[in-house]
Parts: C-alpha cells; structure tokens; sequence
C-alpha cells in the first residue's frame, strides 16, 4: 500500500480532492478506491458514486488530463466497492484494502469478469456509462 496517501487524514485528503489541490502523488489507483471508500462511507451509492465520477473526471480535467477519466471504469469500479462493503461490518479503511487487495493489485481482472475487453475499452465506455455485457455486478 501507498504510504505517502496515508499520511493524509480522511478529511484533509477529501477537502484538498474537492477544492481540486491535492498533490498528486496522494491520487494514484489506491487514492481513487479511498475516495470511493470515504465517499461510500457517508453517501447512499447513488450520490456516492455520482460525486465520485464527477469529481475524478474535474480532477483530472484541472491536471490537464482529459483523457485520462473513464467513466464506466470509475463507475464499476465503485459499484463493485459498495458490494463488497455490504457484506462486511468492518469500516476500517486498512481492513478493507487488506481483504480486498485484488481491487488494488488487479481491478483489471475484476473489471473483465464482466466486461469484454473490446467493449470496456472503447471510447463508448470511456465518455458514457455503460453496462457490463458478460455479466452484472452483483
């Protein structure tokens, strides 16, 4: 796991994510699942996940990375997230990292369990949400 994210508190990674000045060496693939897990944590899954996508894609927009944003990634990957949270009563954020290491490691993986690669990569999903063809997330 990333050591410098976690020199941040909770709050202070989220305030500085909102305002749009966290470093981004606190924004790699493990800060985008902490943010979906705090997110997660203090929304119902439909506004969590809406200020989850909206808020990655601004963030990403203020770095002068437009391209980098993909929509049905971001939002499976959340949806896959809060699936996983339901069926444990544990809300550490370490302990969810720890029994969900293959999210950090290889969300690729999890993300082709039900999408065909050709359809998750395309510029469809990348710029609009789309559902999985193989098969849904829960």
């Amino acid at each position: 796991m990333s050591t410098t994210i976690e020199t941040l508190s909770e709050q202070s990674f989220l305030t500085q994510f909102e305002n749009q000045t966290l470093d981004p060496v606190h924004f790699d693939h493990l800060g985008h699942l902490r943010l979906a897990w705090l997110y997660l944590n203090d929304y119902d899954l439909e506004t969590a996940t809406h200020k989850v996508c909206t808020g990655i894609k601004a963030y990403a927009e203020s770095l002068g990375a437009h391209q980098k944003f993909h929509l049905t990634i971001t939002h499976s990957l959340v949806q896959i997230m809060a699936s996983r949270m339901s069926q444990t009563t544990d809300t550490n954020w370490t302990s969810f990292v720890e029994q969900n290491s293959d999210l950090v490691n290889d969300a690729l993986s999890i993300l082709m369990r039900h999408f065909s690669k050709e359809y998750l990569f395309s510029d469809q999903a990348r710029t609009t949400l789309v559902t999985p063809d193989i098969k849904p997330y829960r």
